[in-house]
């Protein structure tokens, strides 16, 4: 089955990859720099990521924060503040739709009427 990403999961992730492009800068690493540590085959790998338009695979975070000169548990936190905003509000009590001023995404799971639970807070 295939998830529709909503507009605000978009500029979410559009925000990650400006993290990760900020955090690369700060170390001084190009995008082709970054790429080479990586071993990746593609340079532009790194734009798709920085820009939204490609996912970070998750069994890249600690190869991307060890790169980075970050500890993977910050990475891991924004990557789920970012990507994951409900697992991050669960273990953090921290709604990253409000903190970023951005509407929270319609549920994209149909419901029976009559089994509708609680709405979550």
């Amino acid at each position: 089955m295939t998830v529709p990403v909503s507009n605000t999961a978009r500029i979410m992730r559009k925000r990650f990859g400006a993290w990760l492009k900020e955090a690369r800068e700060q170390v001084g690493l190009t995008q082709l720099d970054l790429a080479a540590l990586l071993d990746y085959a593609y340079p532009t790998t790194i734009s798709q990521i920085e820009r939204g338009a490609a996912a970070l695979p998750p069994g890249e975070l600690h190869r991307w924060a060890e790169a980075i000169r970050l500890t993977p548990k910050k990475v891991a936190e924004t990557y789920l503040y970012y990507t994951e905003p409900f697992l991050y509000a669960a273990l953090h009590g921290k709604d990253p739709y409000a903190l970023e001023k951005l509407p929270r995404p319609e549920p994209v799971l149909m419901r029976r009427s009559s089994r509708t639970g609680p709405k979550p807070s």
